[in-house]
């Protein structure tokens, strides 16, 4: 899966860091390790002739890091198609119900979405097709034999599992693309995919009863396969939730949502500003600005006081702030703030300060 939408944060620990991304990895992921170890180990031990308990084990754990190392490769395609589209990409996540990809902003365009989408399972068909040909290669009924089968049998029904088409799974998105492209409106693909994957939760479920009720299914796989359809069914309604804001987004304009702002010199006193400003946001310059007067400083100020105390030392600093064109609007203007990740913008109209627009009042504007 992935998506900025509908990413839910789990907790963890930063594993590893490629490309400066941080790969996360779920404290859930520990328990899915003892599961899988508990259940293969034993598999291995009557497959594999002559072996112990210990290595028994041992193969068990190995095979646990094999899927683990599975997903990351599966959420790393993702992340590498999203970079070299320019979409920045913050956090790579792997847990007990697989992983997920949060990047910075949505895809422009939906070429782009599908190809994002559709990497990860394209990496996983290849796993599964390198495990198909070891088993085609070794000696039936040894341990490299048994690895193989089990990275085949495993990657290649994540890369079929992810292309059905409901979201938050890699089908889903690819499903969205393609009613964005031929409608031309991304959320109404958010809502027919977020729908159908529903469909896919309630199916996911009927399938693990009715694999646990034919004994094909232990209690332990019944409970992980109802802990991801659990999982599906609330990023499916995440996204029937991001379809009904698409009206809202669209709404959105910078120049109007921004706060008015009063320009004063760098040198000017708190009292001077303040009598400019009324109820506006107060921008210090010097030649260019130098910074935003900070109005909960402002207002411990002493009042006898406030006419001679200079701004210095009551701003926040304009380096901390970027600037957005006023023309921007709808998706673009949620997708430069999604970039930027700041608080608060510079709104510049053809060159000219016209305005300073909060992040916090684009999220209320949504609501």
């Amino acid at each position: 899966m992935s998506t900025n939408v509908l990413a839910f944060r789990r907790s963890g620990f930063t594993l590893v860091r490629v490309k400066g991304i941080p790969v996360t990895l779920g404290y859930t992921w520990l328990i899915l390790a003892a599961m899988v170890v508990a259940v293969y180990a034993p598999i291995v031990q009557r497959s594999v002739p002559g072996i112990g308990a210990g290595a028994s084990l041992a193969v068990a754990a190995l095979f646990a890091l094999t899927l683990l190392l599975s997903v990351f490769l599966h959420e790393l395609g993702h992340a590498l198609v999203s970079l070299r589209a320019g979409i920045g990409v913050r956090q790579i996540n792997l847990d007990a119900l697989g992983g997920f990809t949060e990047m910075d902003r949505e895809a422009p365009r939906p070429g782009t979405a599908a190809a994002i989408a559709l990497a990860g399972p394209a990496v996983s068909l290849l796993l599964g097709l390198a495990g198909l040909a070891g088993v085609a290669v070794i000696d039936v009924g040894t341990l490299g034999w048994q690895l193989s089968f089990q990275v085949c049998v495993a990657n290649l029904l994540v890369a079929a599992y992810n292309l059905l088409p409901g979201l938050p799974l890699d089908g889903g998105k690819a499903l969205q693309a393609g009613i964005w492209a031929a409608t031309g409106d991304r959320w109404s693909g958010y809502r027919v995919a977020g729908w159908a994957g529903r469909v896919v939760a309630v199916g996911t479920v009927g399938a693990g009863l009715w694999l646990f009720s034919n004994r094909m299914f232990s209690w332990i796989g019944l409970i992980l396969l109802l802990m991801v359809a659990f999982e599906l069914w609330r990023g499916a309604t995440g996204a029937i939730r991001a379809a009904r804001m698409g009206p809202r987004v669209k709404a959105l304009d910078a120049s109007l949502l921004a706060r008015p702002v009063v320009v004063v010199s760098a040198s000017a006193t708190l009292g001077e500003a303040l009598a400019a400003a009324g109820d506006k946001e107060v921008v210090a310059v010097d030649g260019r600005p130098v910074g935003v007067l900070d109005r909960a400083s402002a207002e411990a100020v002493p009042p006898d006081q406030v006419a001679a105390m200079p701004l210095d030392g009551l701003l926040r600093s304009a380096r901390q702030i970027p600037g957005l064109g006023a023309e921007l609007r709808g998706q673009a203007l949620v997708d430069a703030i999604g970039k930027s990740g700041a608080d608060r913008f510079f709104v510049v109209d053809e060159g000219r300060l016209t305005g300073l627009l909060y992040t916090a009042d684009v999220v209320k504007a949504l609501r």
